[in-house]
């Protein structure tokens, strides 16, 4: 206790042994009887008794990550988001390098060992280390395997199985604080966290590579073998072998840029790759529009989250209704999907999102008390809206950007994005402490800039899957991009 305040970091500079021996009312009544060379002032406790009444073990409590250290406690929330934001740039421009599949399955396999090694790590320094790496390959499976499935998905299919990829993220939200609930240690809870991962490690034996990479890449026998073994399975009938091998050879870029015996030439080129969607004025645009959009998206989602005080029920209630809210979003943007363009809708969920927040900022700033009903309604529907924005997002870069340079977008995006998660929590906690309703302000301001910054970008919906660059063939039979499209679509 320091004079009239708790503290649980500091202590007053008593003799605690004579204050028992002389009794709490005289302590009281005479503190100079006390006081260690009559010093008031408080000093940092030597010793803390921490409350275990419902946590026993965390990573707060065996590494005394409070008070002085509770930097070291946000640093393991900043480490997952930089790993997260190094994967999203190294392993998006590895997927277009080196392919979908190996980049995958590596990501898998370490995942898995660096996640693991979490649940056993002896210090502090290689906890938030193993929780890095561990964000850092889970985020390289997430990217890999969405560029995966939008390339395996027809046109018509892409809206659907856009939104499923999703659903289990989802369900994996709502399951989390049932998990937390009857796992209290935290060790055992990070070994149950990362037991999922096994159900990846069929991937080894049943994922396949992306057809439309193996024919950017020079491949056709390739892609004809993976085509084939999708038309058995789904019961298509697709040309013989040849002839197939003969079509997708149509498709290959007439000149594919083989490596070089000199490395400069070769760093030279990987480079020149790494930066083309800012140097190729054909991606500069909306490029630069996408950055924004993504930053804007994972800023609001996470302020959104982060802001929503009104949901006054237990931790474990609150991040079950937030998973609920995902699963209503991707729902609502599934159906609308089916129905309305790209752009439009995206423009509108941020508009919606914009609207919400800004009622939200309005009634702060003029009501000194405001309906927690209202509130709570409005910070769902702008959670709603931005949800499915995040989402969305996702899918459009997908469409915008050919195969060639689709992962790296995807991949750089989601630079963009982890940057704006990272920023959310200090305009929350900084801005927010100054003026309470100038974090929704901001939110609404950046979610209507980034509305008309979508209204640039051209509409995908009923396109095909760019791919810029590959020109076709004149070989042994005509053909063109559209009915190559329509040849792997069929299987």
């Amino acid at each position: 206790m320091n004079g009239s305040r708790w503290d649980g970091c500091t202590m007053n500079n008593y003799n605690y042994t004579k204050a028992a021996e002389i009794g709490y009312s005289a302590s009281i009544e005479n503190p100079d009887s006390i006081a260690i060379a009559g010093d008031h002032s408080p000093v940092r406790c030597h010793v803390r008794d921490f409350n275990t009444t419902e946590y026993k073990s965390t990573v707060v409590i065996e590494w005394d990550l409070v008070c002085e250290r509770r930097a070291l406690y946000s640093t393991t929330q900043a480490a997952t988001q930089a790993g997260a934001l190094v994967s999203s740039l190294v392993f998006g421009y590895f997927l277009d390098r080196f392919g979908r599949r190996p980049v995958i399955l590596a990501c898998v396999l370490l995942s898995l060992i660096s996640c693991l090694a979490s649940t056993v790590a002896p210090v502090f320094l290689f906890y938030v280390i193993m929780k890095s790496l561990g964000s850092c390959f889970l985020s390289g499976v997430y990217v890999g395997c969405f560029v995966q499935v939008m390339e395996l998905s027809s046109q018509s299919q892409r809206s659907l199985m856009g939104t499923l990829f999703v659903m289990p993220w989802a369900f994996g939200y709502m399951l989390t604080p049932f998990i937390a609930y009857f796992i209290r240690p935290w060790r055992w809870l990070q070994a149950a966290y990362t037991l999922p991962i096994l159900l990846l490690l069929p991937y080894f034996w049943l994922l396949p590579e992306s057809p439309r990479w193996l024919i950017s890449a020079g491949s056709p026998r390739k892609a004809a073998e993976v085509l084939s073994a999708a038309a058995k399975a789904n019961g298509r009938v697709l040309p013989p072998k040849e002839a197939l091998v003969v079509s997708l050879n149509a498709m290959i870029p007439l000149k594919i840029e083989k490596p070089t015996e000199k490395i400069s030439h070769v760093i030279k080129s990987n480079m020149r790759h790494l930066f083309s969607l800012i140097t190729d004025s054909d991606f500069r645009v909306k490029t630069l529009i996408c950055y924004f959009c993504w930053f804007g998206v994972s800023m609001v989602y996470s302020g959104v989250s982060l802001n929503a005080e009104v949901m006054s029920v237990n931790l474990y209630i609150y991040v079950f209704l937030g998973g609920v809210i995902e699963v209503v979003s991707y729902l609502f943007l599934g159906l609308m999907l089916r129905y309305v363009g790209r752009k439009s809708l995206l423009v509108s969920v941020y508009l919606l999102c914009a609207i919400t927040i800004s009622v939200i900022a309005v009634l702060l700033a003029i009501f000194d008390q405001v309906s927690m009903g209202l509130i709570m309604f409005l910070s769902l529907s702008g959670k709603l809206a931005i949800t499915a924005a995040f989402h969305l997002v996702y899918i459009y870069t997908a469409e915008l950007f050919p195969t060639t340079h689709r992962s790296l977008a995807v991949g750089q995006c989601n630079v963009m994005a982890r940057t704006g998660g990272i920023v959310s929590p200090y305009i929350n906690d900084l801005l927010g402490a100054v003026i309470s309703w100038g974090p929704s302000v901001l939110f609404s301001f950046v979610s209507l800039v980034a509305a008309g910054l979508a209204l640039i970008l051209p509409e995908t919906k009923g396109t095909n899957l760019t791919e810029k660059g590959i020109k076709l063939r004149k070989s042994e039979i005509d053909t063109d991009t559209d009915e190559n499209e329509a040849l792997i679509n069929r299987a």
